[in-house]
């Protein structure tokens, strides 16, 4: 009830600006509930036009760790006793118990398979110390998907060790995690998308950005496709468009922030193109023609903002000219030898404090 309310009241900001002429609008996202497979996340893509943004399935080690977690939870005798702790997601800081599970990988790089395997860590308070045991390890060949479990603790894992009541268990689980999308995977399709409406980021951290009013269907579109996904109940992931009107002292602020936005973004790609030039790697006429193409869509971008950002337009335009010629020297480097590592990164070309968000 709580988080209907809230969005109620969104809703409610939302149709306050609607009836205003507007200059863009200020975006921004939760995503939290979702949990969506492959198949039906592109087919949601596909429906409302953005299919290119459909990103890849979770890899084979986050899908199993996914699911282990997940069937570990649904064991009762095991919740009770142990606490869940996983090195890449959220763990829990409650340390009182004396036993817990901890789930370890066994990667290699080039190597076929990856092996799972869950340790019961013990709490030994009268020495202070610490005692673990493998409890159960799980190969899992990256391509194919096939699993084996066994409960020996080492040696090697075969289909004669295989644990069959412990496979049959925890397959389930498996075979719905290793296509299934959640909220933290699908962020950086949302920023893609987002960056597709010539969007700039009103925060240096991302997360909320504004948008041109000519963007407006697309927007609509952005918001039926998170609506419409399966999700968790009583969780409601929502893409919320908050209009900005068009009236002086509104446009004022704001050319501030987009100003501010598109230095962020120059500041990163000189960034990026300054490790390009240390790594001493041989540069291809690719990898900076890749460079050159994202310079270009964000000049064409700034002059989307002419009118807003005024005489700062100078500012934006020299900087994005000069990362084409950095681009430019770096290739005509590679010419001779190698490039020559740079002893310095470049500095940012402006103070991030320079410039005022709204």
């Amino acid at each position: 009830m709580r988080n209907s309310m809230k969005i109620c009241d969104l809703n409610g900001v939302e149709a306050s600006t609607s009836q205003f002429p507007l200059v863009g609008y200020t975006v921004f996202w939760r995503l939290a509930g979702i949990r969506v497979s492959h198949p039906d996340l592109g087919q949601s893509l596909q429906t409302a036009g953005f299919d290119k943004y459909l990103p890849d399935p979770p890899t084979p080690r986050v899908a199993l760790r996914r699911a282990l977690a997940e069937w570990i939870k649904a064991k009762q005798r095991i919740a009770r006793n142990l606490q869940l702790q996983q090195d890449d997601e959220e763990q829990d800081e409650n340390e009182g118990g004396r036993q817990r599970t901890l789930i370890r990988v066994i990667n290699r790089a080039g190597s076929e398979h990856l092996v799972y395997a869950l340790v019961a860590e013990d709490v030994d308070f009268s020495v202070l110390g610490l005692s673990y045991g493998t409890a159960l390890r799980i190969l899992l060949h990256k391509k194919t998907g096939e699993m084996i479990c066994t409960t020996d603790a080492e040696g090697v894992i075969d289909a004669q060790r295989e644990s069959q009541q412990v496979t049959d268990e925890l397959t389930p689980y498996w075979q719905q995690y290793r296509d299934l999308f959640i909220a933290r995977d699908l962020s950086q399709m949302m920023r893609g998308i987002i960056d597709g409406m010539n969007a700039v980021s009103l925060r240096r951290a991302g997360g909320v950005y504004f948008v041109p009013a000519t963007e407006r269907d697309a927007l609509v579109r952005l918001r039926n496709l998170i609506a419409d996904i399966p999700q968790v109940a009583e969780l409601d992931p929502f893409v919320c468009a908050l209009g900005v009107p068009d009236a002086v002292e509104t446009k004022r602020g704001l050319a501030r922030a987009v100003h501010a936005g598109l230095i962020d973004e120059i500041n990163s790609l000189q960034t990026d193109l300054g490790r390009l030039g240390e790594s001493g790697d041989r540069l291809r006429d690719k990898t900076i023609a890749q460079r050159l193409v994202t310079y270009k869509r964000l000049k064409a971008k700034a002059e989307m903002y002419q009118d807003l950002l005024g005489m700062q337009q100078d500012q934006v335009r020299a900087g994005i000219a000069e990362l084409e010629q950095e681009a430019r020297n770096l290739l005509a480097a590679d010419s001779t030898p190698l490039i020559s590592p740079i002893s310095h990164p470049p500095a940012p070309l402006f103070a991030e404090s320079e410039f005022a968000t709204v």
